[in-house]
């Protein structure tokens, strides 16, 4: 038997092989795009249901301090209660209450700088 080489099944052979090609890529291409968009829609509906926990959580969380807060707010005083209960004052007197630490002793050029901007570094 003898075998027929020429440039037409040449030819005829790499536009079979083409056109598979282009047709099993074709195939494998819309498989993976259909897998990653159920992988989409999985981690979507994931972070959606983690995201629905965290604001129980934090709904849970707000009503417990509010129970906890309803339990202690008789044994305040009248004042803190009067503010609702905000225990972290922003008032200027709060501040001015706090004790101020004094400035640094010693001999500290920069510290003389801050203090005289237009001195020589000396005091």
């Amino acid at each position: 038997m003898r075998m027929i080489i020429d440039a037409k099944t040449v030819v005829v052979t790499f536009l079979v092989i083409g056109v598979a090609a282009y047709l099993g890529l074709g195939a494998i291409r819309s498989f993976a795009l259909s897998i990653a968009q159920e992988n989409h829609d999985a981690n979507l509906a994931m972070d959606m249901t983690d995201e629905a926990r965290r604001a129980k959580r934090e709904r849970d969380a707000d009503a417990a301090a509010t129970a906890a807060f309803a339990k202690v707010e008789p044994l305040l005083p009248a004042s803190v209660a009067a503010k609702g209960g905000n225990l972290s004052s922003t008032d200027g007197a709060a501040a001015a209450e706090l004790p101020r630490s004094a400035p640094p002793s010693g001999n500290n050029s920069l510290v003389a700088d801050v203090e005289n901007p237009g001195g020589t570094g000396q005091q």
